[in-house]
């Protein structure tokens, strides 16, 4: 898959982990658009480019990954300066508007948990060294082709874009971030690897990218049921025993959850436990509005199993995606 150089947008990076510095190229926004939305939420863009094969930097030495806005590069002594004296005008500036909002009976969610992953600290870049061996093996088969992720990437390598999401999940988790989040990135490596699917024509790598979409589909599955437990008014516990952390999130990002989860269950064969996550999307949305009578809508239909594909886009998203 050949890209124009002109799509990208290239940004010099210091890896925080090793201090080795590489180029990574960000796929300029205007380059793509969103159409329409799987059964599972994935966002279908118009035209082949996709911006989720180039969302994820990966270190070319250690194989450290995140997503660009959560890469957290090694700044200069001036750099972090710079980012105190803009971090206090955003804290002045939030303070401002959530008065502003609360005064007109409006809400504005700040994502507390994904603020935590654009820092990072001493003792998680020493686990992020530690676990280099396991990042090595989750690469090896992109370094035996001889080249760096970042330019792979840039070449359209499908492969590189899909592993980029398995690197950022597992340092992800090195970052302890919660389950919601471990979800989504999950979710966008399955879309991935479903996207490389419908890219390739060689019979053998078709095999191989839906294998990856399953694997990774299950393990979003997985996160994105305790992030919806954590939800709930009720207490839920981990099979443990531990007692699952609660977060407090948007209406409309717990109803997205939930159609997630219907729609995931689904493509993985489990249409008994996808019918319970519609069943409470449709019992607790009674009454609803904009984007949740969407998700509404849609899990009636799915339900009765006639808008499998391909749904239409709802007419207000929320402004900050997790994926």
């Amino acid at each position: 898959m050949a890209l124009n150089d002109k799509l990208f947008l290239p940004k010099d990076i210091v890896c925080p982990v090793c201090e080795t510095r590489f180029t990574h190229y960000e796929l300029r926004k205007r380059q793509f658009s969103l159409d329409k939305r799987d059964m599972d939420y994935r966002p279908v863009y118009i035209g082949p480019i996709n911006p989720r094969f180039f969302s994820v930097s990966v270190c070319p030495n250690c194989f450290y990954a995140a997503e660009d806005k959560y890469f957290c590069a090694l700044m200069t002594p001036e750099d972090l300066r710079r980012k105190e004296l803009l971090d206090s005008h955003r804290s002045s500036w939030d303070a401002m508007n959530r008065v502003k909002a609360a005064s007109s009976g409006q809400q504005i969610w700040k994502d507390a948990e994904a603020e935590k992953l654009r820092t990072l600290s001493p003792a998680q870049i020493n686990v992020l060294r530690q676990v280099k061996p396991l990042l090595e093996r989750v690469s090896a088969t992109i370094a035996s082709k001889g080249k760096a992720f970042n330019i792979l990437q840039k070449e359209g390598d499908l492969e590189a874009g899909i592993r980029a999401w398995e690197l950022n999940a597992i340092c992800s988790k090195v970052r302890r971030a919660n389950h919601r989040l471990l979800g989504y990135t999950y979710l966008n490596a399955a879309w991935t690897a479903r996207d490389a699917y419908e890219l390739t024509q060689i019979p053998g790598e078709k095999e191989k990218f839906k294998a990856f979409e399953k694997a990774y589909l299950t393990e979003a599955v997985s996160f994105l049921t305790i992030a919806n437990l954590a939800t709930s008014v009720e207490d839920n516990f981990m099979p443990d025993g531990t007692r699952i952390t609660k977060e407090n999130i948007p209406e409309n990002r717990v109803f997205e959850i939930m159609y997630i989860l219907a729609g995931a269950n689904r493509l993985l064969g489990k249409v008994e436990e996808s019918n319970r996550f519609l069943s409470q999307i449709i019992t607790g949305g009674k009454g609803a509005q904009g984007i949740i009578l969407w998700f509404v809508n849609q899990a009636k239909d799915m339900r009765h199993e006639t808008a499998l594909q391909n749904l239409p886009v709802p007419e207000d998203e929320p402004e900050d995606e997790d994926y």
